[in-house]
């Protein structure tokens, strides 16, 4: 358990390191958009540079590229949604988790997100953010069955972390990009490779200083886990593929996976959080 001094440079250090990670965040939003924009612009421009002429195909290519990255940013909340499925929940539905979103983004000082709840027994979270800031916390209902509100907390906490440094607007963009890759090919590499890896291991130390009883985060993370319910499940096929790496616990349905040096691995993370 951290204490006295210990906890002040561990909130100072978290506080430095959140500022740096909002702007690499930044950074890396540019790159997935740019990238998704790059294929397109090349090959209709090279059709209309062979059609009509080289300018022409330059000034469409140029356009076509900017099309589809204002685009992307744009619709990239959509897009993750339908894949993770769910609806939004409404107001005054679930107010014990409300009440807690409310006191922690109080805390964290972000905009409280919509609430979005997936009907699916197996425990997990994630956090989106779309166009003009607008962030969504996605819960299931096995999430809040299975978990107190100690543990609950850890959770929210963790994932509005992920909100304050924009790392649920990369996740979006992310799976609007490289997780419709990974829909076609079944391989998540290149989704953990666009949201940055490590991303949730250091989510959990940061999350940990923001609640009252810092070893929930620990707790909630050592219960989940599951079976996964079937083929319309999130976490299970393509779905589970393009979506994986946003949520907290990537490792559903394979807990013993982690391999050497994969800090995300929800167990690698019970580990580490275990000194708290």
């Amino acid at each position: 358990m951290l204490r006295g001094d210990a906890v002040l440079s561990a909130h100072r250090l978290v506080d430095a390191q959140n500022e740096d990670r909002r702007r690499a965040n930044a950074l890396r939003l540019r790159v997935l958009a740019a990238a998704a924009g790059v294929l397109p612009a090349v090959v209709v421009g090279v059709v209309i540079g062979v059609v009509i002429g080289i300018v022409a195909g330059a000034v469409v290519a140029l356009a076509v590229f900017v099309a589809v990255a204002v685009g992307i940013l744009s619709a990239s909340l959509e897009v993750a949604l339908r894949l993770v499925g769910g609806a939004p929940v409404s107001s005054g539905a679930l107010p014990a988790l409300e009440n807690q979103v409310e006191g922690l983004c109080s805390t964290l000082g972000v905009a409280r997100p919509r609430l979005w709840l997936v009907d699916d027994p197996v425990a997990n979270a994630c956090a989106l953010t779309g166009r003009r800031g607008r962030s969504v916390l996605v819960v299931t209902s096995g999430l809040l069955s299975r978990l107190g509100l100690i543990e609950m907390e850890g959770v929210v906490a963790h994932e509005l972390v992920h909100v304050k440094r924009r790392d649920a607007a990369v996740s979006s963009v992310a799976v609007a990009t490289a997780g419709l890759v990974a829909w076609v090919s079944g391989r998540d590499e290149l989704v953990h490779l666009a949201v940055g890896r490590g991303r949730e291991y250091e989510t959990d130390q940061a999350a940990a200083l923001a609640v009252r009883y810092p070893p929930g985060l620990h707790d909630a993370l050592a219960s989940m886990g599951g079976q996964v319910s079937g083929g319309a499940s999130p976490f299970s096929g393509r779905r589970w593929a393009a979506t994986r790496w946003i949520w907290i616990d990537p490792m559903v349905g394979e807990p013993e996976r982690p391999r050497a040096g994969e800090l995300d691995a929800t167990k690698t993370r019970v580990d580490a959080l275990a000194q708290w």
